[in-house]
Formats: C-alpha cells, sequence, structure tokens
C-alpha cells in the first residue's frame, strides 16, 4: 500500500493505523479488516491536527495554539500533545519557529504538505462522488420501504435545517438529516456506512461551505435550505422523481461550490483565511474526546449482531474485551455503558454483562435476507466499476504483476472452493489498491463482515446458477487485461458486466419476494467469526 494510499486512509479514519495489509493475502482468514488496533491517543490527536491542516483550516504559514491550549481543548495531557506535534514535526508537516511559536511549513518548503492537501481534496472528490451516490441508493430505498408515517417523520428532518449559518452546525446536519434516512428505509447497511462516514461528510460540507467567499455564504445557506425542503417535499409525497431531481439539483450546486472555491495552487488553499485560535481549539474539542469510545462501541455493537461476543449468554468480559481491542479496560467500560444505554446489554451483580435482543438494525445485519445481498450487489458495483476504471489509470508495475499472477492461479483446474473465493477477494482488493481509493477501502473495512460474507455466498451457493467458474475466470480475464492495457472505459466496461451479472441474478431471485428455502440461513452461517 503507498503512503499516499495509507495518508488518504488515515484522514477518513481519524487515526493512523491502518488494519488493511494489501501487499500480501495469503490465506482469506488472514485477511484483517478489522478496526482492532492499538492507536495511540496522540495519533488521534496528531490526525485531527493533520486534519485541519489539510481541509486549510490550519493553512501553510499559519500559527497553531499553544500546547497548553490545546491540551485543554481536546481533554488531553501535555506530554500527549507534544508527542503528537513532534510526531506532525518528524513527517514535515509543522515546524518550531524562533520566537514565533509552532507554525505549518511554508508550502514551498514542504512537499509532504503538498501531497497531504492533494490526498485530502482527491478524499473529498472521492466522498462528494460517493455521498451523491449513496444519497440516491437511500432515498429509493426509503420511498420503497417506509411506511406513510415514517416518510412523514423523516420529511420533517429534512427540512428542520439548523436555524443558525454557523458552519460547524451546517456540515453536522448534512450528517444528522442523512442517518434519519437511512433509519427510516429499514437498511442497517446503508445506516452503518453513514454513521462510519460521519467524520467525512462533516469534512466535505464543511470544506465546501468554507470555500463560498463569506460575502456569499448567506445565500449559499439560503439555497441548501431550499434544496432540503424540495427533497422533503419529495419524500412527502412518495414522489421518487421529484426526490432523485432535488438530490441532483443538490449536487450539481456543490460540485459548482467545489469547481471555484478549493482549487489548490503552489501556495497551497487559494484564499485560505488566517485562523483563529478559539475555532481551531473548537475543531479540535470536537474531533477528539469520544472518538475511541463511539469506535468500540460500534465494534461491540457488531460482535454481538454476528453472535461472536457470547462467552454463553453473557458477554465476554471486560478484560478479554479489551485484549481483543488493544485498548484500556476503563475504555470497554464507557462503551459498555453507552451499550447499556440503548438497551443492547444488560447488567446485574449476579449474572453480570448479558447481551438481549439485538434491536432490529444489528440483528438484521446478520439476518442476511434477499434486499441485503442487493444492496451489497449494488454498493459493490459502484465502487468495483469506479476502482477498475482508475486502476487501469494508476496501477502500478506492482500491482500489474500482482493481478496477473492471481489470474494465472485463477486459471489453474482443480482449485478448491475455499482457494477459489481467496484469489477472486485477493483479485478485487488488488485492484483497489491499484487504484489508490481509500473510499473503496474504508467502506470495506466498515463492512468488512459483509463484505466476505458476500463474496462467500456469490461464489457458492446454487441459486446463483450453473457455469459460475467458466464466467468468472472469462470476467476477470476480461477486466485484468483492460487494465493491463490502460484503458479504464474498458476496466470500467468489464467490471460493470462483472457485478451486474450477480445483480441480474439476485433480482430473478427478488421476483418471489424472498430467498429460496435454507438460502438466508446458509448465508448468515457464512458471516466470519471474529478472530
Amino acid at each position: 500500500m503507498t503512503g499516499a494510499l495509507r495518508l488518504k486512509l488515515s484522514l477518513l479514519r481519524g487515526e493512523t493505523a491502518c488494519p488493511l495489509d494489501l501487499a500480501d493475502f495469503g490465506r482469506l482468514a488472514a485477511i484483517d479488516l478489522r478496526t482492532q488496533t492499538k492507536s495511540a491517543r496522540s495519533d488521534r490527536l496528531a490526525v485531527a491536527m493533520l486534519d485541519l491542516i489539510a481541509s486549510g483550516r490550519l493553512p501553510p504559514g499559519a500559527r497553531l495554539p499553544p500546547e497548553r491550549r490545546i491540551a485543554e481543548a481536546a481533554s488531553a495531557s501535555r506530554v500527549c500533545v507534544r508527542s503528537a506535534l513532534d510526531r506532525l514535526k518528524l513527517d514535515g508537516y509543522i515546524e518550531a519557529v524562533q520566537g514565533s511559536g509552532t507554525r505549518v511549513v511554508a508550502i514551498e518548503r514542504g512537499g509532504q504538505l503538498a501531497e497531504l492537501l492533494r490526498a485530502n481534496q482527491e478524499n473529498l472528490e472521492d466522498l462528494q462522488d460517493f455521498i451523491a451516490f449513496l444519497d440516491r441508493c437511500v432515498v429509493e430505498q426509503l420511498l420503497r420501504e417506509a411506511s406513510d408515517a415514517a416518510l412523514a417523520r423523516a420529511a420533517d428532518r429534512v427540512a428542520a435545517a439548523p436555524p443558525d449559518r454557523d458552519l460547524q452546525a451546517l456540515a453536522e446536519d448534512e450528517v444528522g438529516w442523512r442517518l434519519a434516512l437511512a433509519d427510516a428505509s429499514l437498511s442497517p447497511i446503508y445506516a452503518m456506512i453513514i454513521r462510519q462516514l460521519a467524520r467525512g461528510i462533516r469534512s466535505l460540507f464543511g470544506s465546501l461551505l468554507r470555500a463560498a467567499p463569506a460575502s456569499d455564504r448567506a445565500a449559499q445557506a439560503d439555497q441548501l435550505s431550499l434544496g432540503r425542503s424540495s427533497l422533503a417535499d419529495a419524500i412527502a409525497h412518495r414522489d421518487k422523481a421529484a426526490a432523485l431531481s432535488a438530490l441532483a439539483s443538490r449536487a450539481a450546486a456543490f460540485r459548482d461550490l467545489d469547481r471555484s472555491g478549493m482549487e489548490v495552487d503552489e501556495r497551497g488553499l487559494r484564499n485560505a483565511p488566517i485562523p483563529q485560535d478559539d475555532l481551531i481549539l473548537r475543531d479540535l474539542a470536537v474531533a477528539s474526546p469520544e472518538q475511541l469510545k463511539d469506535r468500540l462501541t460500534r465494534e461491540i455493537a457488531g460482535m454481538i449482531a454476528t453472535g461472536h461476543a457470547r462467552d454463553g449468554t453473557r458477554l465476554l468480559s471486560e478484560r478479554r474485551l479489551a485484549l481483543v481491542f488493544g485498548v484500556s479496560r476503563a475504555s470497554v467500560r464507557e462503551a459498555l455503558a453507552a451499550l447499556k444505554a440503548d438497551g443492547t446489554v444488560v447488567a446485574d451483580e449476579r449474572s453480570g454483562t448479558r447481551t438481549v435482543d439485538a434491536p432490529v438494525a444489528l440483528t438484521s445485519l446478520a439476518a442476511a435476507d434477499l434486499s441485503h445481498l442487493q444492496t451489497m450487489s449494488r454498493l459493490r458495483g459502484y465502487l468495483e466499476v469506479w476502482a477498475a476504471s482508475r486502476a487501469a489509470e494508476r496501477g502500478s508495475e506492482r500491482d500489474l504483476t500482482d493481478l496477473r499472477r492471481i489470474l494465472a492461479e485463477m486459471g489453474r483446474s482443480h482449485l478448491s472452493p475455499r482457494r477459489r473465493i481467496d484469489l477472486d477477494l485477493r483479485l478485487h482488493l488488488t485492484i483497489a489498491r491499484a487504484a489508490g481509493s481509500a473510499v473503496h477501502l474504508y467502506i470495506t473495512e466498515v463492512l468488512r463482515d459483509l463484505m466476505t460474507a458476500y463474496f462467500d455466498y456469490s461464489l457458492t451457493a446454487p441459486a446463483i446458477g450453473g457455469g459460475r467458474d467458466a464466467m468468472l475466470l472469462a470476467h476477470h480475464t476480461e477486466i485484468v487485461t483492460a487494465i493491463l492495457a490502460r484503458d479504464p472505459v474498458g476496466a470500467g466496461r468489464a467490471m460493470a458486466e462483472h457485478c451486474g451479472a450477480f445483480s441480474d441474478r439476485y433480482a430473478l431471485l427478488a421476483e418471489g419476494e424472498m430467498l429460496p428455502c435454507g438460502l438466508a440461513t446458509d448465508f448468515a452461517q457464512r458471516l466470519p467469526a471474529f478472530g
């Protein structure tokens, strides 16, 4: 994995460590897609400050607030802050200037800084495209599945824009109404993606709003509110065409704003304002304090959903959970308190902490009905076509060599079913690595269990149809041949045909409105165990 890709993943994840090691695979079980890392608090704080630099809130040459004030805002020790700053200095993003404090390096002297700005800009562009796609998916699912009462509540939430024009509140609300729609759509997969992309969504819309001249900001906020009013009205009347049109209009408005104000030149972000310490410290306070607790809460909830958090009827002990995630027992205790508050677990002195019937949004992830299979198929189709086209343009010689080697092994006879699945997943992840798409890899990480189970089922279930192995080899050969020929259009077309073959077969199954007998149970059982 290249340094640039690791950097982009760090900005999305909010921490430096990345569990996706795409350099070598071996067995499928060796691919660790979990976020169980020992990321130090100082590392997470360093990435939070890196995000401020990347987004232009701390532009080249800007002075950082004093260590003491950063420590107070981030609820961290001075030692932790100093360690974070030392890391950024070592990586070439900031420097200590005699008599002037600590400053972001000047753009003409910071090769690493220029790479950071480019990486962040590409993340934002990729996120903008993916969020526009995800919005369409969620709204279509909402209009198809939600009751009239749920639609009315969802429409009210979309229409309820923040009363003020504070940029942070507007960016946060872009997360809030999307999450409300995903929850109302009854798709836990979409809801999970939006929750995990919340940091990126806030960064995306905050950057786009900051790109507007200060004199136009009020008008821009009004324009966004009008767009949401149109969307809310369409949702309330279950008008799919109008809803998709409103989404397209909002996406176009943001794309125009992006082109007008987010260019990066040799001096850095154009027209970057002089930052105020209070605003920088507020951003750090929002980005840092509860991040680990929230991440642990999601991870433990995911283990409960797939049945891998139990020791008999009890939840795994705090000590064992702390060992699994590489964190302190105090951090685990905070996460369990959050799960108790939402009713996922209960505790008493006699029986300890126990799981209860998980909420629908969790249990349905493991239920694996046809709706979830179709959702995964649609997500995968979008991401894979995107990645194949980029891989043809950007893939390194090492990437291309790996693709040749994997394809050659796929063509051998007498491969075991397990090895075929290993090679298939390995091929697709190698294409993602070659594309350099942090968004693709991050979503794969977020959906780790379901993505693996989707591959597992799609490549083994009899319901998908006969002739699968020959079809897969032909498709993979066409995809890799186009990538090796540096043909992005051909690679995208070949990948679209490949993914579409599975989507079409799931559509045929959908005509019966349910999976064939035993198929949902089979798919659920394929969810891999946590190590």
